[in-house]
């Protein structure tokens, strides 16, 4: 099984669509630690610290929108009511009423406390468009790993639909022209400034290349993501929606890196 490596608490990749939406729904049943998902109950529950069971909102009809920031941000403040356990039993009476941004951020940072509503209200971590137009901060890193060609830096939310197709459609356009192969990093190793409130399912994929120049690095990346509308006059193809390019190369650029939007 499969998790989010940057949660604190062991959220599988199977919750992606909660995560992706910020809905946790009744039924949904989450732990602090991963050995309740590998070893047999008998033997993983001995390492159970603390549990809980989602009772509220029942679960939506439909599958996953492709809207997803703004229903993550709609749905941040609402509702969800919470069994909470601690070492297998039930802490109180009552079931925990908190908001979804609330059980997300104490899965994320392991900070239980978040979930009181008297507590601090958890700020809403940056998503992949956020995270976009931060890109050039990754300049230094995409200068270690060029050969003297382009670098095409990307934004993949391991939990967004969306994102992850982006990512492989990219990946088989510029396949053949990798040097070595895609690097992928956290937030942190990027160079990102704001690592610490970047959403814990975004990663930043580095792609090096050899010999090709920049302008056929940006026409592979279009050929990847660019599907022009059959109305369209104009091509309204714009690189810096999807990623950057860096190059390093003092003959042609000064020794400034470019970003090519």
């Amino acid at each position: 099984m499969e998790f989010f490596s940057r949660f604190k608490w062991a959220v599988p990749k199977a919750f992606s669509d909660a995560v992706y939406l910020c809905r946790f729904e009744e039924g949904d049943i989450l732990y602090d630690t991963e050995k309740a998902y590998e070893d047999d109950w008998e033997t993983g529950s001995k390492f159970i610290g603390h549990f809980l069971q989602v009772r509220y909102p029942t679960k939506a009809k439909g599958g996953t929108t492709e809207n997803g920031c703004g229903v993550f941000n709609s749905n941040w403040n609402s509702e969800v009511r919470i069994d909470f356990y601690k070492k297998l039993k039930k802490v109180g009476v009552d079931q925990i009423h908190t908001t979804q941004g609330r059980l997300y951020s104490a899965l994320w940072t392991g900070n239980l406390a978040v979930l009181e509503k008297d507590s601090a209200k958890p700020p809403i971590p940056l998503s992949v468009q956020d995270v976009n137009r931060s890109l050039e901060q990754t300049s230094e890193k995409a200068k270690k790993f060029s050969v003297g060609f382009p670098v095409f830096v990307m934004v993949r939310d391991l939990s967004n639909p969306v994102s992850r197709e982006k990512y492989f459609k990219v990946l088989s356009k510029l396949t053949m022209h990798l040097e070595n192969k895609s690097r992928i990093l956290t937030p942190k190793d990027a160079g990102l400034i704001d690592y610490e409130i970047i959403a814990p399912t975004i990663e930043i994929a580095f792609f090096p290349m050899k010999g090709i120049n920049v302008e056929e690095l940006h026409e592979l990346v279009k050929l990847a993501v660019y599907v022009p509308a059959k109305t369209a006059k104009k091509e309204m193809f714009r690189l810096a929606a999807h990623g950057s390019i860096f190059l390093n190369d003092e003959k042609i650029l000064n020794g400034k890196n470019h970003i090519f939007s």
